[in-house]
């Protein structure tokens, strides 16, 4: 039953996800400029507009088309588009025919250029920078294509005149490198900045070509895409051409969205295991802070979570041949009549049952111990706010800065090059907060990690005591209006914040 019911969920959320996808709105503008008025005329551009802008409408764009187009048409379907994006999801630029770079601007030649001096540029281009600021301030995501990297004739007797004119104008050859200057937006040029592109010898040119090819894959996204564009223009060009891509996205996008299969529902995981009640009664042990408390432990969890860091702290505490002594709820017995002749507990009497006395466990040859020092005393550096880190036994630089900040705060002078027990012992005898919790500027918020305070969205509900809460926190630090919040990290669960 559960099963039947995570799969009907399954195809609710595909069904949601393709009905998203009917409802984005999607708007291009196609230009192919080939017969210039004042240079050859190319073979391509108004091929590839033709043909990119009825694949365009195969992919649900509302496609603007328009070839070989002089200045002040240009200017005219720039605005037109401009308009038409108001509230789009998606925007989409292609642009094939002449382009030049002055000054590390881009510009698109329309046909009637004759790019006679720089001072005309403005009045014979469209500047590639302009039509991409108004397609960021319009739709969600931009794709801006550009196949206009040719040998361009026009920009070759701009460069004559400026040689002959002793003019300091940067005019390189292809398209300039374009940084996007808003989110989502993904820049793909025919060639690599500075580079040109083949016209192509077929009714398309080899970029457009290959966009033909890879744009309508279902289920590609865009940036692959264009990686497989980019692999096949290079086998095509023999490695003479290299489209390159610039995005700025932080989403994925695809021309021809096909909805993942839906993955078979796993079986519910088993729940954690829980251990609140270890926790509470180590807390109370380590609170005790002497041997019975941490016998009592031990002897209900011999193997629990906090056992390593009892034994640590019972060599610390506990006489060799001290014993536990626990109330019996039965009646009183009689004693036997003479002890055993080997050693053996004594009997029970007055209503209490002697357990035998725990071994004190023998210390390892050369300093075996020390990791387990080690891993205890950064347990007690994090519990007092000095920050020691993840407790894995490794006594590194962050350990060390640790028990330093201790000595500052608390006045101690305590050896930091390696773990002790005499450091173990100082910080365990520490009550409450050693390290002031650290001060963030105005606005900042605290980095995310294991040792500062988790994310908001894992909150747990508020304490009512503080008194009854802080035994438990990690770290502390203080909240606005005088509240003061911790960290408390159950064993194999998320992180939580408790904020009385």
């Amino acid at each position: 039953m559960l099963r039947r019911a995570l799969s009907l969920l399954a195809f609710v959320a595909v069904l949601l996800a393709a009905a998203d996808a009917r409802a984005e709105r999607r708007v291009a503008l196609v230009v192919g400029n080939a017969h210039y008025a004042h240079a050859s005329p190319l073979r391509n551009p108004v091929n590839d507009a033709r043909d990119m802008a009825a694949l365009l409408r195969t992919l649900g764009f509302e496609v603007m088309e328009a070839t070989d187009l002089d200045q002040r048409a240009f200017a005219a379907e720039i605005d037109r588009f401009g308009r038409r994006l108001e509230g789009a999801d998606v925007g989409l630029f292609f642009y094939a025919g002449h382009g030049l770079q002055v000054n590390d601007r881009n510009y698109l030649v329309s046909v009637g250029a004759r790019l006679e001096n720089e001072f005309l540029i403005p009045a014979e281009t469209v500047e590639l920078d302009a039509v991409i600021r108004l397609m960021e301030s319009r739709s969600r995501v931009n794709l801006v294509f550009l196949d206009a990297c040719r040998n361009n004739p026009l920009a070759d007797r701009l460069r004559q005149q400026l040689a002959a004119a002793n003019r300091s104008v940067a005019l390189g050859r292809g398209l300039a490198r374009v940084e996007p200057t808003g989110r989502d937006t993904l820049i793909a040029f025919a060639a690599a900045p500075g580079q040109e592109a083949a016209d192509g010898r077929g009714r398309n040119s080899p970029f457009t070509a290959a966009l033909l090819r890879h744009l309508p894959k279902p289920g590609l996204e865009v940036s692959v895409m264009l990686k497989e564009v980019t692999a096949q223009v290079r086998q095509d060009t023999h490695n003479a051409q290299r489209p390159q891509q610039l995005s700025d996205m932080s989403r994925t996008f695809y021309f021809a969205g096909a909805a993942p299969a839906a993955a078979p529902p796993s079986p519910p995981a088993a729940p954690a295991p829980d251990h609140s009640v270890e926790v509470a009664y180590w807390n109370a042990a380590r609170s005790g802070d002497d041997c019975d408390s941490l016998r009592a432990y031990l002897e209900r969890y011999p193997n629990g979570i906090f056992a390593d860091l009892a034994r640590i702290s019972e060599r610390r505490l506990c006489d060799p041949t001290r014993k536990i002594v626990v109330k019996d709820t039965e009646p009183p017995r009689q004693p036997s009549a003479a002890p055993p002749a080997v050693p053996a507990p004594s009997p029970p009497s007055s209503g209490e049952t002697t357990i035998a006395a725990l071994p004190t466990p023998a210390e390892p040859a050369g300093g075996a111990a020390a990791p387990e020092i080690a891993r205890a005393l950064q347990h007690e550096l994090t519990r007092v706010g000095c920050a020691a880190g993840k407790a894995d036994g490794i006594w590194g630089a962050r350990s060390r800065d640790a028990l330093r900040a201790f000595n500052r705060h608390a006045q101690a002078s305590l050896a930091t090059d390696a773990p002790t027990e005499e450091a173990l012992a100082a910080v365990q005898r520490h009550r409450g907060r050693a390290c002031p919790p650290e001060r963030l500027p105005a606005g900042a918020e605290p980095a995310r990690s294991r040792d500062r305070a988790p994310p908001v969205s894992q909150r747990i509900a508020p304490a009512k005591d503080w008194r009854s809460i802080s035994p438990l926190c990690q770290s502390a630090w203080p909240m606005p209006g005088g509240r003061m919040c911790c960290t408390y990290e159950p064993p194999g669960a998320a992180p939580r914040i408790i904020c009385p």
